[in-house]
This record gives C-alpha cells, sequence and structure tokens, in this order.
C-alpha cells in the first residue's frame, strides 16, 4: 500500500495577480519542471527518506510530490532494508509513476579500496562515500577504506542528539587532507552538504525572471554606514 502524499496542492486565487505568486510557489514550480525534464546522466539531488513499506521507500526531495524508490534496491545480501526514515540520499529523477510519484535510482558515491584510489579522490577533489563508525574527541571516526578523521565543525551538524545519530551512517564527504607517509585522512561532510545548497540556490535564481514578485521576510535592516538590527 503506498504511503498517502503529504501535499495537497491548493486552488488558486482567481483574484490574485498571477505575477504576485509567492516565492515557494515558483520554486516549487521550476523544480516541478526541471524533474520532469530529461535529465544529465548522473546528475542528482540529495532526499531524505519519510516512509518505508514491504516494497517501497519514500524520499521527500523538496519538491510538491515525493518520489519512490524500489526497497529490493536498498537491501544487503541479508535482505534488511539498509536504510531507516530520517537517512538522506543521493538520487536521481527518472520521471513519474502513473500515481504521480517520481520515480527515483539510487546513486551510489564510490567508496574508496585502497590508497591510490584516496589519493586519485584527493587530487580530483571528488566526493567519497564513507561510514562513520564511531564518535571520537573533536569528531567522528570514518570508514573510507581507511581510517579518517571527520572534524565536528565540518560535519554539518552541530546539536549534539543529532552528531549521535550519525554514527553508524554512511555520508559523502570529500578528502581536505591526506598524508600517505604518516596515513592521515581528514575528511568534510559539510563542503558536500553546502555545494548541494549552493546548487539548489542557483537552480532558484535561474527560475526568476524580470518582472517576477516573490513574497519573503526581512532578516535584518542596517543604516547606510551603520550596523545591522534585526528585524
Amino acid at each position: 500500500m503506498r504511503h498517502p502524499k503529504t501535499d495537497t496542492p491548493e486552488r488558486p486565487d482567481p483574484d490574485s495577480p498571477a505575477q504576485e505568486a509567492p516565492f515557494a510557489e515558483l520554486l516549487a514550480a521550476f523544480e516541478q519542471a526541471r524533474a520532469q525534464a530529461a535529465e544529465t546522466p548522473g546528475e542528482g539531488r540529495c532526499g531524505r527518506v519519510i516512509a518505508v513499506s514491504a516494497d517501497t521507500v519514500f524520499v521527500d526531495l523538496g519538491l510538491k510530490t515525493e518520489g519512490v524508490l524500489p526497497a529490493a534496491s536498498l537491501r544487503d545480501e541479508a535482505g534488511k532494508l539498509a536504510v531507516q526514515v530520517g537517512e538522506l540520499l543521493r538520487v536521481s529523477i527518472k520521471g513519474r509513476d502513473p500515481e504521480g510519484y517520481y520515480l527515483l535510482s539510487l546513486i551510489k558515491v564510490e567508496r574508496p579500496k585502497d590508497w591510490a584510489a584516496l589519493e586519485k579522490a584527493f587530487v580530483e577533489k571528488r566526493p567519497i562515500a564513507g561510514i562513520i563508525t564511531a564518535q571520537v574527541k573533536g569528531g567522528f571516526s570514518v570508514d573510507v577504506g581507511v581510517r579518517a578523521f571527520l572534524p565536528a565543525s565540518r560535519s554539518g551538524v552541530k546539536d549534539p542528539a543529532e552528531m549521535e545519530k550519525l554514527v553508524g551512517q554512511e555520508i559523502t564527504c570529500k578528502i581536505t587532507e591526506l598524508d600517505l607517509a604518516t596515513e592521515n585522512v581528514v575528511v568534510d561532510r559539510r563542503i558536500v552538504l553546502e555545494e548541494e545548497e549552493e546548487q539548489a540556490r542557483q537552480r532558484t535564481l535561474a527560475a526568476l525572471k524580470p518582472g517576477d514578485v516573490v513574497s519573503g521576510v526581512v532578516r535584518s535592516l542596517k543604516r547606510r554606514g551603520g550596523s545591522p538590527h534585526s528585524a
């Protein structure tokens, strides 16, 4: 049985001028149109698992409609589902099913198998996969084929409770330090998250056209030559 859609499109107000559509609606419309278009092979987005059934994993993509992945594609060799509600996945959109859900495929980031693969990923500044194995002083121990260190400040989370939840999760990160002589490896997860946020921001800006009116929230005010004041 499929998980019901969590969003119910609201009927537009005929008295509201089209140019005054809220920013969120403009963003959603752009994302929806982009998702329906043919995607570049390998291009992906980050989504959060919101529900799991016997045969389907439902993923929130930040759009008005969820995406679905076959549960079979996320089971380990023992048949156990290797994903939980709340986890982030990198996926690409293939299309829509008859019920309107986005059909997704899982993008698996390569996990290095040796020092040569680590060095290649470091030189190319390419994201790699790793599993956070433990919380240690100042950060986390991460298995990226060898033991690596992830500073807490570069984990992408600040709340202690959220940090505890990272243990055992597979993450996408980049190598920021690599010393083959001392076998020292430092990785950064936050930089990957920031890059994904920047890509989403650029997609949003690309959707805007001259003359569009969007709504927003004033966060601060600044007098000329003065310091900002919180609104």
